[in-house]
């Protein structure tokens, strides 16, 4: 995640994107991978030597069952072992996969209950019932497909969805998100491919205003993380910590004139019109606690960019982004020389998808599942 362009927050504006990717794909972290997981982690805690527990030693033994799945995984290897969480770290990896997809499995009612794992005790079952089925009804959602047998032990096609496992979990995602752009991909019934590069591109026909917003604030905001690179760039040649074969003051200034360029030419008419009144309404009711002055920092960020000639040359746009990045304190690169010689490039330059990635790959997963049906 960290060695992700975009996953570097330098100018404090995360809170505005992820309240944009939470808009368009509720669920959804960085972290996830594969969509199977959305039933790997469920079988996990299911099983009957799991239903039959209580408590600590119920969350603990499925927990075990994570860590076996993971082992599984790793031993069937090939070519679509992509995603496997724990790939590097085997059995001792720290974050499980429950960890991981926690809030996706409670949005998507996979997990009924709200509770932790373990936190409802064991139903002593009434005669004719099993102990699965009578903890599955109020703890996993009872139409969940059935645990495969000798799982994990055995996990029969890797991160492959059956035509029935994709059906289910794309009926569990539509339902609960409604109108998002997550549920109208997942409608659109067709893969994803290397050219949909963004959500936008993707998706042209939803004619939903979050969409839109959140693709004027990633184009505007782009600008500022470059300009933030080049003013940190400048610095950093400035107090001698460049190489002799490194020029990277040149560089951020051509991409930022380049990035410049390429919006006059293509988003100049959008930009202008952009109602960033509106897109604050928005934004607000995924998260009402973003707070004023990172508001003030992209309102009046905009205002300038609209104006400017060219932002590596504005010095009011200069301004701006310097007193942003001094907000840090003592962590501030303009403040602090060990900070600013830690600077490695590229803080934040990539554009913001809001997990675009990740989505992508979760839905191709769902729709090549779906196309096995079909098939």
């Amino acid at each position: 995640m960290f060695g992700d362009k975009e996953s570097r927050d330098e100018l404090g504006i995360g809170p505005i994107r992820d309240a944009f990717s939470d808009l368009l794909f509720p669920g959804t972290s960085v972290l996830q991978t594969r969509a199977r997981y959305y039933l790997f982690i469920p079988w996990c805690y299911r099983t009957p030597d799991v239903t039959r527990l209580s408590g600590k030693p119920h969350r603990d033994r499925g927990r075990a069952k994570e860590r076996a799945l993971i082992k599984t995984l790793q031993n069937a290897g090939g070519d679509d072992m992509t995603g496997l969480i724990g790939a590097r770290a085997g059995v001792n990896v720290r974050n499980l996969p429950s960890d991981v997809y926690w809030n996706g499995l409670v949005r998507y009612r996979v997990r009924e209950h709200r509770g932790g794992i373990g936190s409802l005790e064991a139903v002593v079952p009434t005669e004719g019932a099993t102990e699965v089925a009578d903890r599955a009804v109020t703890e996993w959602n009872r139409t969940l497909p059935p645990v495969p047998k000798g799982f994990p032990e055995s996990v029969d096609g890797g991160f492959k969805l059956t035509s029935a496992e994709a059906s289910w979990l794309k009926e569990r995602i539509v339902t609960t998100s409604e109108g998002t752009l997550l549920a109208h991909l997942l409608e659109a019934d067709e893969l994803l491919g290397d050219g949909a590069k963004t959500p936008w591109f993707a998706a042209p026909d939803f004619d939903e205003p979050v969409l839109h917003h959140a693709r004027m604030f990633s184009t505007a905001m782009q600008g500022a993380a470059l300009l933030y690179n080049l003013i940190i760039a400048e610095r950093y040649a400035a107090a001698g910590l460049e190489g002799d074969d490194e020029d990277s003051v040149t560089t951020y200034r051509d991409w930022l004139a380049e990035w410049h360029e390429d919006l006059r030419a293509n988003e100049a008419k959008l930009l202008s019109v952009w109602d960033v009144d509106e897109m604050w309404t928005i934004v607000r009711k995924a998260n009402p606690n973003v707070r004023d002055a990172t508001r003030d920092f992209v309102t009046t960020w905009v205002a300038g960019l609209r104006a400017s000639k060219g932002p590596a040359g504005d010095g009011d746009l200069r301004n701006l982004v310097e007193e942003r990045e001094k907000r840090k304190g003592a962590q501030s690169r303009l403040k602090n020389e060990k900070m600013l010689a830690a600077w490695s490039g590229a803080s934040g330059t990539g554009q913001l998808t809001y997990r675009w990635g990740t989505v992508k790959t979760m839905v191709n997963d769902i729709i090549r599942g779906l196309d096995n049906a079909r098939s």
